[in-house]
């Protein structure tokens, strides 16, 4: 352990290989320039820190060494990646090469990083150059990482180990399925219900916190849909939020559309919680679903109720009639509505304006209203046709 604080422990033990594969003989300048590469029957490159914890380890079944260049080339190498001493990530690739002994390694060809503990995650890849000292990976051939639910894809990614941070840059993609799935296992999981195109991301994979530079564009497929149908939108100027409770911050301005259903929101900052499908926002909005029209101070989905609520504000428009309350909620599929709070209700028909306290009833042309006001009265006012 004295040599290994000293000297840099990758090159002590390439070192002792090398003693080892020329049996303990001295070579001199000339020797040494006229020697062939030494082939190993393994390679074992291990390092640990000032306590004497591994800090990561390489293994390989076969390699070769050139002690001029320092160069090691590994067949299948494998490795182990520590924090505090226990193993946080497994490695493995078609082939390594270990420069500067241990300085750089280069992996190439069928590259793996499981992320190991309680949140499992996958990085793929075909070319990545690891640099130990500095705890850092930078993949520039087809970079994907995947966990339970997601795909994180990009042109090139860089990947801190010390702060596990995968940062993708040039065109990262996400997709996210409802389904989970086994990060390990390879397999097709399928067309994506959701696909997020950002301009640059920053994932961290242990605890899923998810930050990203717009501007965003995401498509979703509606479970039970036609392929058909076109697909639901999404932009917004940022992205921020956590990949594993699968809660997101959508930052203003925030528009959403669905031509299958004649619906377009616009928004400013919106909260999005895809487990329990629901949004919400506390600043102004306004949208149309079909002949409707909604506006507000804040709002409330419910995707699995089918409700919009308005807590603040709330005013509805459809076919030249009006309603006008503090509160009100609004089925998208039954055009059940109810009012609270100051209701004002406005119809065309007979220029009828009508004021309580509560409304209960379902929109459109055959809807009925019941308008209550409980412990006063009920204002009306319309015209009666002449005969």
């Amino acid at each position: 352990m004295a040599s290994a604080a000293r000297w840099s422990p990758a090159a002590a033990t390439a070192l002792g290989l090398l003693l080892t594969a020329c049996g303990g003989t001295p070579l001199n300048r000339s020797q040494e320039a006229s020697s062939p590469p030494f082939v190993f029957r393994s390679l074992d490159l291990r390092q640990q820190d000032l306590l004497g914890r591994p800090t990561w380890s390489l293994i390989s079944p076969e390699a070769r060494y050139d002690p001029r260049r320092r160069v090691a080339q590994a067949e299948r190498p494998r490795g182990v990646i520590f924090r505090n001493g226990k193993p946080s990530y497994r490695l493995s690739a078609t082939s390594g090469t270990v420069l500067n002994d241990g300085e750089v390694v280069l992996l190439e060809g069928r590259i793996r990083i499981e992320q190991l503990g309680p949140s499992p995650m996958l990085i793929r890849a075909e070319r990545a150059r690891w640099y130990p000292e500095r705890k850092l990976m930078e993949i520039d051939r087809r970079p994907e990482a995947l966990d339970a639910s997601n795909r994180l894809t990009a042109r090139r990614a860089s990947f801190n180990l010390d702060i596990n941070r995968l940062s993708l840059r040039d065109r990262p993609r996400l997709q996210h399925w409802n389904r989970r799935f086994e990060p390990f296992r390879d397999g097709d999981r399928g067309l994506a219900e959701v696909v997020l195109r950002v301009k640059e991301a920053d994932w961290y994979p242990l605890n899923g916190t998810l930050q990203t530079r717009g501007p965003v564009l995401a498509r979703r497929r509606v479970p039970g849909r036609p392929e058909t149908q076109p697909l639901q939108t999404l932009t917004a100027t940022s992205l921020d939020g956590n990949t594993i409770r699968q809660q997101y911050w959508l930052r203003a301005p925030v528009r959403f559309q669905d031509a299958a259903d004649a619906s377009d929101l616009q928004a400013r900052d919106v909260r999005l919680d895809v487990r329990e499908r629901r949004a919400t926002s506390d600043k102004p909005f306004q949208g149309r679903h079909r002949e409707l029209q909604v506006s507000g101070l804040s709002f409330l989905v419910q995707e699995d109720q089918k409700l919009v609520t308005v807590p603040a504000g709330c005013q509805l428009f459809q076919s030249g009639d009006a309603l006008q309350a503090r509160l009100c909620r609004w089925n998208w599929v039954t055009q059940a509505v109810e009012a609270e709070g100051g209701v004002e209700l406005r119809r065309t028909a007979n220029q009828q304006v009508s004021r309580g306290e509560r409304l209960k009833g379902r929109l459109g042309p055959d809807g009925e209203i019941t308008l209550t006001s409980p412990g006063s009265r009920v204002f009306s006012r319309f015209q009666v046709p002449q005969r």
